[in-house]
């Protein structure tokens, strides 16, 4: 297999989005790409694309709140292994000249604002009052403990009308705040999940990304002594949907996040722990799983299955959480 990183360095990301999800709205620097989700209803382009410190481009959908390389691109919008898509761009660049990575002064890491803190913790108490009602009802209707609730700090935002916020973060309106935590329940970063989302926009709000770097998981613990084995979930409602059960979780906060970075950290997390990865069923969800899967793998598990939940559903919305040990099926192969 061809060198992931020399692929990167060559593949043009700009032309890659215009063929994968048609051409670019403005030039230059305030060009705009319709997401490569195919299950995303991008419908204002909301893509950008930008150099990363190590010289590769990446690209971001901002409605979305997920984004990568252009491997992962690809295997969005392809339904791709990360092998398939790695050897499909080696083929198409092999005569392109390597990018030189620019000379860069050192970049300060952008830390966590403490104004994403105090929002989170503001609409964690606001749950548990008369106007944070409508967000509880909607969260308990989804089948979700009130007490693994509390226990993961989650909150309620009831609209910028009600509670003023800094700029940058989300406005679209009521919704549940739900907070990525650390293994010491500290506050790490935060996603808003909107009750009634605006025409054409996600039903998923992120902080804007000067406000702290999102950590693409979040821990998720149950009230009790946990059991049993840890829960890979995409997204924290799912992993909540786990704590329920008295299992220990940990949330990927999007299926294109599988990373090595990512699969180190679970790993690490797990602790020798069986693991059940349990991402939708859909093509994102799917692939991200495979990746994950493999990924763990490389990064020294051994004892990791994958969850088989009917089509187009997640863990959440299945109602259908397993009382043992979930069908194990084939893991992909260490390449």
């Amino acid at each position: 297999m061809a060198d992931r990183t020399d692929v990167l360095a060559k593949v043009d990301l700009g032309e890659l989005l215009d063929e994968l999800t048609g051409p670019r709205t403005r030039l230059g620097r305030s060009a705009r790409w319709h997401c490569p989700d195919p299950g995303h209803p991008d419908e204002h382009p909301s893509v950008t694309m930008h150099l990363g410190r190590d010289g590769i481009q990446r690209w971001t959908c901002w409605s979305g709140g997920h984004g990568g390389t252009a491997i992962d691109a690809l295997i969005l919008a392809r339904t791709i292994s990360i092998g398939e898509a790695i050897t499909e761009l080696s083929s198409s660049v092999t005569e392109a000249p390597v990018r030189q990575r620019p000379i860069t002064q050192p970049v300060t890491p952008v830390t966590l604002h403490p104004c994403v803190v105090q929002y989170a913790e503001a609409c964690e108490k606001i749950l548990w009052s008369r106007s944070g009602r409508p967000v509880l009802d909607y969260l308990t209707s989804r089948g979700l403990d009130p007490h693994v609730l509390r226990t993961n700090r989650v909150g309620a935002d009831p609209g910028p009308e009600l509670l003023r916020r800094p700029r940058g973060l989300p406005t679209g309106g009521p919704g549940a705040v739900l907070p990525a935590l650390n293994e010491h329940h500290e506050i790490i970063y935060t996603q808003t999940r909107y009750l009634q989302p605006r025409e054409g926009h996600c039903k998923y709000d992120n902080p804007a990304s000067r406000l702290g770097p999102n950590p693409r998981l979040g821990i998720v613990n149950p009230t009790g002594p946990p059991v049993g084995e840890l829960y890979v979930c995409e997204g924290l409602i799912d992993a909540y949907t786990a704590a329920g059960q008295s299992h220990h979780a940990i949330a990927v906060l999007g299926a294109t996040y599988a990373n090595q970075e990512v699969a180190d950290r679970i790993t690490a997390l797990a602790n020798g722990c069986p693991i059940v990865v349990a991402f939708d069923n859909d093509n994102a969800g799917r692939t991200g799983s495979s990746q994950l899967i493999n990924l763990m793998l490389r990064a020294g598990a051994t004892n990791v299955v994958q969850l088989h939940l009917p089509p187009q559903c997640d863990l959440n919305t299945a109602h259908a959480f397993p009382t043992s040990h979930p069908e194990q099926c084939p893991v992909p192969e260490l390449h």
